[in-house]
């Protein structure tokens, strides 16, 4: 989402005339966009707005800017703490963010606006400002959150939830597609209710979609379990063009800590829904977010957690130490899990979760896919950056620029516990020499639990 939010400053900026410069130092404005989700994020960009302060101090008429969470969050005290900073702005401030800049480079002033939408209404309308479009896009369909778990500080900073219409959704999707646009992902930090407040729902908007000519892929980030729905279960085994893949959160394998982040769900609700979900569509592939070291986590509490991944076998998973926010419920409680144990219990969900993803991985080994890709690889080389259905990345090596926005076929020779290697079946392989020998991968050892 704050992809989509920075790439929407940059059109805003762009129509009022603002070329983007690459380089800090000859930048006439620099905006910072920033997610507060983590007291580390926040760190980083106190760090960063230290490593500018140079600049400012060799041109005063540079601005610097905070965007986003963290600007939302902290809001007057930034321009306080930090004498150099000329805006702070919030998530709201998108479309604003050309008006507010007038405000300091044309009068000089000191801006602060953390004006956050009024919960008069459960709709909002955003369309799309795109000039160029991109194989895979995101779009933003919903924003804000009315769960309020303990631990998160989105509500508060995102505000309550707002949809778009899904008229308006589907004509940003029908320009994406006429500028070359194959899968899209709706965006939303609930996505599952879409709508609500309203006649519409999700369910809706992705049968409207698969309807859409040029389309060929549709996803959709975050789901909450509690509000995932067999109206949207049954879509993956039905719609064509959503792909077999989804993001699940489930944070904690433990009852007692699931109720004391108030996620209002249990570990065995969760777990009908994968199940359901792998009836729906037996190849589906699940992605989980999880959080060690929440205050009062025992070792029992997280042998759960552990045993939940193992389990479910997830194809990937985010994992976070638990991060104190303040404003929110969590913020406080006097149970806190030692930094070192919260440490270890991180280490060895990473080793769990991460030996089922390279077994998974290491077993595409020969096989083919339908993969769509999306760029040339952003750290140069000769391959292509490509994704599989079930949202695996595949590096592609024999595929020319002209690739970028096809859907090919792609036999995979390689593979890690992060990505994987393929050739374009439709294309001739490059000549192996002795000096470049295809790399056989040897599979991880599985302990006992996986056997």
């Amino acid at each position: 989402m704050n992809v989509y939010d920075s790439e929407r400053m940059g059109s805003v900026l762009r129509a009022k005339g603002f070329i983007a410069e690459p380089d800090l130092a000859k930048a006439d404005v620099v905006l910072i966009n920033t997610c507060s989700i983590r007291d580390k994020s926040e760190h980083k960009v106190l760090s960063l707005l230290g490593q500018l302060k140079p600049l400012k101090a060799k041109n005063p008429n540079k601005v610097i800017g905070i965007t986003g969470c963290v600007g939302q969050r902290m809001g007057r005290s930034l321009l306080q703490r930090v004498p150099h900073l000329d805006l702070v702005m919030g998530p709201d401030g998108v479309d604003r963010v050309g008006e507010l800049l007038d405000e300091v480079v044309l009068r000089g002033r000191r801006v602060v606006d953390t004006q956050m939408d009024p919960v008069k209404s459960r709709q909002y309308s955003q369309p799309l400002l795109r000039e160029k479009s991109r194989p895979n896009e995101f779009l933003t369909i919903i924003k804000g959150c009315d769960h309020f778990c303990t631990y998160c500080i989105v509500p508060f900073v995102r505000g309550r939830e707002k949809s778009r219409s899904i008229a308006e959704i589907l004509t940003d999707v029908e320009k994406l597609v006429a500028g070359g646009t194959k899968e899209v992902t709706f965006l939303g930090q609930n996505i599952n209710t879409f709508g609500k407040g309203t006649s519409e729902t999700l369910a809706q908007l992705i049968n409207a979609s698969d309807a859409i000519s040029g389309l060929e892929r549709i996803r959709y980030v975050t789901s909450h379990p509690r509000d995932l729905g067999d109206d949207l279960i049954t879509q993956f085994g039905s719609v064509e063009k959503l792909c077999p893949a989804l993001h699940l959160p489930f944070q904690s394998g433990s009852n007692r800590i699931l109720k004391a982040m108030a996620r209002l769900y249990t570990r065995e609700e969760y777990l009908v829904k994968i199940e359901k979900l792998r009836k729906a569509c037996p190849d589906i592939a699940m992605s989980t977010d999880v959080i060690v070291g929440f205050p009062g986590e025992t070792e029992e509490d997280f042998e759960e957690t552990l045993a939940m991944i193992r389990q479910v076998g997830f194809s990937g998973l985010y994992l976070f130490k638990y991060s104190p926010r303040p404003g929110t419920r969590a913020f406080g409680l006097e149970e806190l899990v030692p930094d070192s144990v919260a440490g270890e219990r991180f280490d060895r969900v990473h080793a769990a979760a991460y030996e089922i993803i390279n077994r998974e991985n290491q077993a595409a080994i020969g096989r083919h896919y339908p993969c769509l890709i999306e760029s040339v690889d952003r750290k140069g080389g000769d391959y292509l950056m490509a994704r599989t259905l079930s949202n695996k990345v595949v590096h592609v090596l024999n595929a020319g620029p002209a690739c970028v926005g096809k859907i090919v076929d792609v036999e995979i020779v390689d593979a890690n516990q992060s990505n994987l290697k393929g050739y374009y079946t439709g294309a001739p392989r490059p000549e192996r020499t002795e000096t470049t020998p295809r790399k056989i991968p040897t599979p991880l050892p599985l302990s006992p639990a996986f056997a």
